[in-house]
């Protein structure tokens, strides 16, 4: 960053940190950790979470930028407490980087942050799968889905998505990206969250209750419905619906990130 440049960017080292998440290589984060951090003496007397937590915070004293606190899931990874990097558990403390030694308190306070994130986090995933099961309901019930599928694809990516994103990926007018976003809010996947003809913006129902766009539902959740019965046009329909989540993984993957327009 210049010395005359006024405002900080936060998402400045998103995309290292994503091809990093991707990176098949599981040794490519360990690697380049500095020489200085080492295995704790003692180390073998703690859980493997707390010595995660101290290759971060050892991290954090030496690297002052935010990558420290983005190597987290990658130490989780590497201790063997996730199968992958997992990027909602990002985070780290203060204490971390200004005091040489953490206090109990300092290590308690990261914990519960960590498992509040680890909440948060799967409670995601089920809002997630639920949204997935969701679609495939939204689809079936649809005499022609056309484009629904793909853009419900879309939406399991991206859940932030506007007209003019949606005519750009999708490549279609954005007079019809608005009616297919119209039709998916209809059938419940999408709520609009502005009320501006020029700029419109939807989001999944979960994460518009959650950033304040929706009010959750009063009283006891919704039971789901039975899920469909299996049959050989429904398997095709599913199977469809896969390959275009697929596809806009694929497609995704070739586009750098826009952290500007959804």
């Amino acid at each position: 960053m210049s010395a005359d440049t006024s405002h900080l960017d936060l998402f400045d080292r998103f995309e290292e940190w994503r091809a990093a998440l991707a990176d098949a290589d599981t040794l490519a984060w360990r690697d380049r950790l500095p020489s200085t951090i080492v295995e704790p003496a003692a180390a073998a007397e703690h859980p493997p979470l707390v010595c995660a937590l101290d290759t971060v915070r050892q991290l954090a004293r030496i690297d002052h930028s935010i990558m420290a606190w983005l190597g987290l899931p990658f130490a989780l990874r590497d201790r063997g407490l996730s199968a992958a990097p997992l990027p909602c558990l990002a985070g780290g403390a203060k204490a971390f980087r200004m005091k040489p030694r953490p206090n109990d308190d300092d290590w308690l306070a990261v914990l519960r942050g960590l498992e509040k994130a680890a909440e948060t986090g799967l409670g995601r995933l089920h809002s997630l799968e639920r949204t997935y099961r969701d679609a495939h309901r939204a689809i079936v019930a649809e005499y022609r889905p056309g484009a629904l599928p793909v853009l419900l694809a879309l939406s399991q990516h991206r859940p932030l998505l506007s007209p003019q994103s949606v005519a750009d990926l999708l490549d279609m007018s954005i007079a019809g990206a608005s009616k297919l976003l119209n039709r998916a809010a209809s059938a419940g996947l999408l709520i609009e969250i502005t009320a501006r003809r020029s700029w419109r913006l939807f989001l999944t129902p979960d994460l518009a209750v959650e950033f304040g766009y929706a009010r959750p539902k009063q009283g006891r959740p919704p039971k789901e419905p039975p899920p469909l019965p299996p049959n050989r046009d429904l398997a095709e329909v599913f199977d469809a619906f896969d390959s275009e989540m697929e596809r806009i993984d694929r497609l995704l993957g070739e586009r750098p990130v826009e952290s500007t327009t959804p």
